[in-house]
């Protein structure tokens, strides 16, 4: 199975321009089984009130749900196979700092989770922990952490972050049961848009 990762920053290019069918493109080129995307647009100003999670679905001919974070803007989970068991989990969050969410849904039999956590450790490590309780088999997204921060669940490997010239890897996907395993992660070429580099994982059914 193959699982993809990607912070699309709301299809953002490195010119600023917003460009909805080139990220439908991108995400059809990945031929991911499951892809987990962050930073999702749906109906705001700056994407042109278009419905992203939309026109992925209709670039790959995949399923795909969306789990707001906050207004117009969250997570989205898309696969070959049907989703099911879909919610939208509301992650902890300190004062003001910007809400936080970890959409849940089951397919091909295994329970998969997408989130982007804060920028601050602490309480992205609050929001790992939080995630980490929802049983779930796979973990994606970008979790604003690094390997050595997440506590032996990843090995390190290639860097996703900034997508120009990388120097650490935030991004990841998490094999979490003994129901699946995971091969080491590859980082995919930097498509024309984005500040992240997609992920690439291959994962096996135990």
């Amino acid at each position: 199975m193959r699982v993809v990762t990607f912070n699309i920053q709301h299809g953002r290019t490195p010119a600023g321009r917003v460009d909805l069918a080139l990220l439908g493109r991108v995400c059809a080129g990945f031929e991911a089984d499951v892809l987990a995307l962050q930073e999702v647009d749906v109906r705001r100003s700056r994407s042109g009130w278009v419905d992203t999670v939309a026109r992925v679905r209709r670039a790959t001919g995949m399923h795909g749900v969306f789990g707001r974070a906050i207004r117009g803007y969250g997570n989205a989970l898309f696969s070959r196979a049907a989703l099911d068991d879909v919610a939208v989990v509301r992650l902890p969050r300190h004062g003001r700092n910007e809400p936080r969410a970890l959409l849940r849904a089951t397919t091909s039999g295994l329970t998969f989770g997408v989130t982007h956590l804060s920028i601050d450790e602490a309480e992205a490590r609050a929001q790992l922990a939080a995630a980490l309780s929802c049983g779930l088999d796979v973990l994606a997204g970008d979790l604003n952490l690094r390997p050595d921060q997440l506590d032996g669940l990843v090995p390190d490997g290639e860097a996703t972050w900034p997508a120009d010239n990388p120097r650490i890897r935030i991004d990841h996907v998490v094999a979490l049961t003994d129901r699946v395993r995971a091969t080491a992660a590859q980082v995919l070429p930097a498509p024309p848009l984005s500040d992240h580099r997609p992920l690439l994982a291959e994962l096996w059914r135990t």
